[in-house]
C-alpha cells in the first residue's frame, strides 16, 4: 500500500466534540441517500472484538454496498502493553493478535475504509512502528482561548450570522471551551436571532449565564463611573435572584483585581504575568482590566475598594 492509497484514518485527541463532529461527517457521507451507489457503515469495540469478528468485518466484501466504512473504537488501548516477548503480554494483548491485525490493515479490500477512534496517540513503540506507514493521523486538540473567538465567529458565519469580536469574546468568556455546551448555545442563538447580526441583547436572553452577564455589565458601568446607567441595571439583577451581599462581593472582587493590576502596570508586566497573578486566563477580561486601571490612580482605586 503506497502513501496515496491510505484508507485508514486515526482520530485522536482530547477534544471529543470536534472528533465526534468529524466522525459524523464521515458517517453522513457514507450513509447519505444522495449517493450514486449504496454504502454501509459498521461500528465495533476494538477492546472486546475477537480477531475472527474483526477479520470478517474487514475482509468480507459487502454484497450490496459498493463502499464500506468501518469505525473501530479504542483498539490501541487493548494493545497498550504490547511487547516483543510473548511472556510479557497482558491479558488483553498478545503479539499474535496484533500481528494478525497489522496483516488485516495491510491488505484491506479497496471497498473498505477504516477509521480508528482513540483518546490518545499510541505510545507503544511497536504499534507506532507497525502502523505509521498505513494510517493518516488527525489530532483534535482543545481549542485555545484565542482560537475560540474565531471558531465562534466562523460557526455563526457558516449559518448566515455575523457577530462582532467583542460579542464573540463574551460568549467565550461566559461559556468557556466546553465545546458541547458552546455548540448548544450557538445553536440557540442561530435559531432565536432572526437578524443577520447577533447583538448583545440576543446573548443576554439565550446564554446559560444571563445573571452573570448582568453582573459583568454592571461592574463595567460602575468602573466607567456611569452611575446613572448602572443604577438602572440593579433592579433586574435583584429580580434574577442575586442578593445585595452577592452584588457587593462581586464588586469587591473586581476592585481587588484592579488594584493588583495597577501594581503590575507599574512594572510594565506582560499579559502572561497578569493572568498568573489574577488567576484569570481570558484575554478579553484581562484586556478590560488593564484598560480600566490605565485611567485611574491607585488612591482612587483604594478609596472605592474601602467604600465597597
Amino acid at each position: 500500500m503506497n502513501e496515496n492509497d491510505k484508507r485508514i484514518e486515526l482520530l485522536w485527541g482530547e477534544n471529543d466534540y470536534l472528533k465526534k463532529e468529524y466522525l459524523n461527517s464521515l458517517i453522513n457521507k457514507y450513509s447519505s441517500p444522495n449517493q450514486e451507489s449504496f454504502s454501509e457503515v459498521s461500528h465495533c469495540n476494538g477492546k472486546s472484538v475477537s480477531i475472527e469478528e474483526l477479520q470478517n468485518t474487514l475482509m468480507t466484501i459487502p454484497f450490496f454496498a459498493e463502499f464500506h466504512l468501518v469505525i473501530i473504537y479504542n483498539l490501541f488501548e487493548r494493545f497498550k502493553n504490547l511487547a516483543n516477548n510473548t511472556r510479557k503480554q497482558g491479558k488483553n494483548a498478545n503479539r499474535n493478535d496484533w500481528d494478525q491485525i497489522v496483516a488485516l490493515f495491510t491488505n484491506i479490500p479497496n471497498q473498505k475504509t477504516i477509521v480508528l477512534v482513540e483518546d490518545l496517540y499510541p505510545e507503544n513503540k511497536i504499534i507506532v512502528k507497525d502502523i505509521l506507514q498505513l494510517i493518516d493521523s488527525k489530532e483534535f486538540k482543545t481549542i485555545a482561548y484565542l482560537e475560540l473567538e474565531n471558531w465562534i465567529s466562523k460557526r455563526l458565519l457558516d449559518n448566515g450570522k455575523k457577530i462582532s469580536n467583542r460579542n464573540a469574546r463574551l460568549i467565550a468568556d461566559y461559556v468557556g471551551n466546553d465545546m458541547w455546551t458552546l455548540s448548544n448555545e450557538i445553536e440557540k442563538i442561530i435559531n432565536f436571532c432572526q437578524n443577520e447580526v447577533v447583538e448583545e441583547e440576543h446573548l443576554e436572553i439565550l446564554i446559560n449565564n444571563p445573571k452573570e452577564m448582568k453582573i459583568f455589565k454592571l461592574v463595567d458601568l460602575l468602573l466607567d463611573q456611569n452611575i446613572a446607567v448602572s443604577f438602572k441595571n440593579i433592579p433586574s439583577i435583584f429580580e434574577s435572584g442575586y442578593s445585595t451581599q452577592y452584588l457587593l462581593s462581586m464588586l469587591s472582587r473586581q476592585m481587588r483585581l484592579l488594584i493588583i493590576a495597577k501594581q503590575l502596570s507599574h512594572f510594565s508586566s506582560p499579559k502572561k504575568i497578569y493572568k498568573e497573578k489574577l488567576g484569570i486566563y481570558s484575554d478579553y477580561v484581562i484586556d478590560n482590566i488593564i484598560s480600566q486601571v490605565g485611567n485611574r490612580d491607585m488612591d482612587v482605586l483604594m478609596q472605592l475598594y474601602e467604600k465597597i
